[in-house]
């Protein structure tokens, strides 16, 4: 496995790992990603599988993960800052004091064995590292995803208030958005 920053060309196999993590009701536009690729792209960042098992027939290693978050000056009160799609380049302050993990995904068959968790630590700590100002890092989760929820309080997250039905539903109408706050 490797982590790396995401480039142009990986694109795609997000694209890929976003309509296989996610219901269409809550997938992320291409655009967006392009947008936060080019705004921050200190703060993107892929995991790829190199096992030859894997490898695509060009030779290249599979993109099965990525990271995505960005630099806030501070964590906004009103909710409608976390809406899917939401303009990257309206929000992001590298000199900001808040990381916002905006996007984080595997594919399915790479959950359940612990390499999310071993992902997501890694890229955290990759970015926070890079920008010392962070004091603060926040993020946003459907009260339905157990297995995000665990790896994020595993690594110091804790929930800080819900938004209201933020989620579209396969179980009943709508779920909760969880923010979830970690202190660095």
């Amino acid at each position: 496995m490797i982590i790396c920053p995401a480039q142009n060309f990986d694109i795609d196999p997000i694209m890929k790992i976003e309509r296989a993590a996610f219901i269409p009701e809550i997938q992320e536009k291409q655009k967006t990603f392009e947008e936060r690729l080019k705004v921050f792209p200190r703060g993107f960042i892929v995991l790829s599988d190199t096992d030859e098992k894997t490898v695509f027939e060009n030779g290249k290693a599979l993109t099965c993960g990525y990271f995505t978050s960005e630099i806030w000056s501070t964590v906004p009160a009103d909710d409608k800052i976390f809406k899917l799609g939401h303009k990257i380049k309206k929000v992001h302050n590298a000199d900001g004091c808040i990381l916002y993990v905006s996007s984080f995904a595997l594919l399915p068959n790479y959950q359940g064995r612990g390499l999310g968790a071993f992902f997501f630590n890694k890229a955290f700590e990759s970015v926070c590292g890079a920008y010392p100002k962070v004091k603060k890092a926040i993020l946003l989760v459907n009260e339905e995803w157990g297995g995000a929820r665990h790896i994020y309080e595993n690594a110091g997250f804790k929930e800080v208030r819900r938004i209201d039905g933020f989620f579209p539903s396969l179980r009943k109408s709508k779920s909760d958005g969880i923010i979830m706050e970690k202190t660095l």
